[in-house]
């Protein structure tokens, strides 16, 4: 019985509109069966897009190509990089600025950093 109750829902749902939508959802959450089965079949589908996606990562892997996870920790290990070399020429740029002051020694007086020879 409730097979037929079922399909006589799903064929509700192709003669109604887009406004009519609603009231098919009310009709099935009313229902605890098709509720019930309902969320089972959410909860399969979930569970196959999640192997589908594991088998195409290691297919993608295999093939030497990168996955969208690949990526995503690309651009994030990129934007850390970006992040240090900007505050390092921020850091560079405030060491210049001092050096180049007024209270800046002469520029025969300078001392060098150890390893620069000329």
């Amino acid at each position: 019985m409730a097979r037929r109750e079922a399909e006589n829902l799903i064929a509700k749902l192709r003669q109604m509109s887009e406004e009519g939508a609603a009231s098919f959802f009310s009709e099935v959450m009313a229902n605890e069966g098709l509720r019930r089965r309902l969320g089972r079949a959410g909860e399969r589908f979930l569970a196959n897009k999640q192997s589908f996606d594991r088998n195409v990562e290691t297919i993608l892997d295999f093939v030497n190509i990168p996955s969208k996870r690949d990526v995503r920790e690309l651009k994030a290990r990129l934007d850390h990089l970006n992040s240090q070399l900007v505050n390092l020429s921020m850091k560079l740029d405030r060491m210049l600025a001092q050096s180049e002051g007024p209270a800046a020694k002469p520029r025969g007086q300078r001392k060098r950093p150890s390893g620069d020879h000329e």
